[in-house]
């Protein structure tokens, strides 16, 4: 069953503590919750020589995770310099963080937001970004887990078509994570856009079509819906909004789950 997981994203970073994070999460009835590797998730840095990032955030979430039965499909890397081509050597050391975190968590895809570089240009920003995955592919394969570029208007990769083309076109056997918020910022026809990324689609992040609790806004999730059945689509549904009510929490995920019955068989 694909699992439907609840990203502690803007609205609720900052409002609520982790421990109550995970706690509304388990009580709104979700399967599990995405990881996102920073301060803001994970407590500050760890300081002193040697001493492993956010060492004791992680050991606090996979405590948590474990207390509340939820699992973590998806770690995103929270620190979105992938792009920045004078900061690679940051990125790859940030990657042996989310690393880490993604084999505590027995994680299946490690989320990209393939962010705009304002000191490149395009080209250089993809390039920069396809160097940076060469050096994470391997030990992602080691340990069976898929890297997910997520594409956002104005962003290297504008939208799903950008996406596919910058796969065929490196080589490298990385997916797409599928938004619903940007897919209808695109305003891309929902049932096409579920084949056309069929080989490369790893997750999909479900949103109202105005970044409000999911089931809110135009976006047609009965056509893209039955798009994912057609193709046999099997990833993590991630609902990731601006929460604003708390009580939206578990309202997503019921809505999320009624769409995730139009997907499977």
């Amino acid at each position: 069953m694909l699992p439907v997981c609840y990203d502690p994203y803007a609205g609720t970073l900052g409002r609520l503590t982790r421990a109550d994070i995970f706690s509304l999460v388990a009580a709104a009835g979700y399967d599990g919750i995405n990881i996102p590797v920073n301060a803001a998730f994970l407590g500050e840095p760890s300081s002193g020589a040697g001493a492993p990032a956010y060492t004791a955030g992680i050991a606090d979430a996979v405590n948590l995770a474990e207390k509340h039965n939820l699992i973590a499909p998806t770690i995103g890397f929270g620190n979105h310099i992938l792009t920045t081509p004078a900061k690679k050597e940051a990125a790859l050391k940030h990657f042996e963080i989310v690393l880490e975190v993604a084999r505590r968590f027995e994680a299946d895809v490690i989320g990209v937001w393939v962010n705009p570089c304002a000191d490149a240009s395009r080209a250089a920003s993809l390039e920069t970004l396809a160097d940076n995955l060469s050096h994470m592919l391997s030990p992602c394969q080691e340990n069976g887990m898929k890297i997910a570029l997520e594409f956002e208007k104005g962003c290297p990769l504008d939208n799903y078509r950008e996406g596919v083309a910058f796969i065929e076109d490196t080589g490298l056997p990385v997916y797409l994570t599928c938004d619903t918020y940007h897919l209808f910022n695109d305003g891309a026809e929902p049932h096409a856009a579920a084949h056309a990324m069929k080989a490369c689609l790893g997750d999909v992040h479900v949103s109202g079509s105005n970044r409000g609790e999911p089931g809110g806004g135009v976006f047609d999730f009965e056509t893209f819906a039955r798009g994912l059945k057609e193709i046999g689509f099997a990833g993590p549904l991630v609902v990731q909004y601006k929460m604003e009510d708390v009580a939206s929490v578990k309202r997503s995920c019921e809505f999320t789950k009624k769409f995730r019955a139009m997907i499977q068989p």
